[in-house]
């Protein structure tokens, strides 16, 4: 299944969630301080990181923040009950799942196999590259090209939001979809981490494209196609 990489300073649960992925199919690494990891990060990533608490000062939010700077590689963050932590929050610092580290790790070990399963095929399963105004989607590598070859490189959420949006071209897409498909959980009307995803992603594709995902009143989100360009696919 491949390596995990596991930030957890208590050695028992460390020591339990190595044996337990290993016998899973994982070959599960153990860092007690977020520094080593880091460390590898650029070059050997893993396929998924379990970020719990590490010896050093840093806070969660700051490990993964520093993990951001410098990969994608999927977050799952792994909270004490009573931690300050909400999901909104975890979720806008860039991981891709919020858990408890006390959830049996069957569990935990099925929020992986779900991560892994969104980071490898995403939300759209056509075979073929989507060519739009001459960007090119490739879902099943989750790449993103501009027409000058260059890679708009997106987050988790913000390629399955991408994703989702070209699959549905010239229709609206609910904020209750895009929350059920994206972050696996129900629209709530306070909830801002769907319009700040949106906000996001059109800083990714450039101040060009800031019309090329539409704000429907009352519906949510279109996205019309890339400026000065029609849409196809390849």
């Amino acid at each position: 299944m491949g390596q995990l990489g596991i930030i957890e300073a208590d050695a028992i649960l460390g020591h339990r969630m190595v044996g337990f992925f290993g016998e899973n199919g994982f070959s599960a690494e153990l860092h007690e301080d977020a520094r080593s990891l880091l460390t590898q990060l650029p070059n050997r990533p893993p396929r998924v990181v379990l970020l719990g608490k590490g010896r050093e000062s840093l806070t969660a939010l700051q490990v993964l923040r520093r993990i951001r700077d410098l990969s994608l590689v999927p977050c799952i963050l792994l909270a004490d009950r009573g931690d300050e932590l909400s999901e909104i929050m975890v979720l806008e610092a860039g991981a891709d799942d919020l858990v408890g580290r006390d959830m049996p790790l069957p569990a935990l070990l099925a929020r992986i196999r779900a991560v892994l399963r969104r980071a490898e095929w995403g939300t759209v399963q056509a075979d073929p590259a989507v060519a739009v105004g001459g960007w090119r989607l490739l879902p099943q590598r989750r790449e993103l090209f501009r027409p000058d070859g260059s890679e708009c490189v997106l987050t988790t959420a913000e390629f399955d939001l991408m994703s989702m949006l070209v699959e549905n071209r010239g229709k609206a897409v609910s904020r209750d979809a895009i929350a059920e498909t994206v972050f696996r959980r129900p629209f709530r009307a306070e909830d801002r981490t769907v319009d700040n995803l949106v906000l996001r992603l059109r800083r990714k594709l450039g101040p060009a494209q800031q019309d090329s995902i539409k704000t429907v009143r009352g519906s949510g989100y279109l996205f019309a196609g890339f400026a000065d360009c029609g849409l196809r696919v390849a």
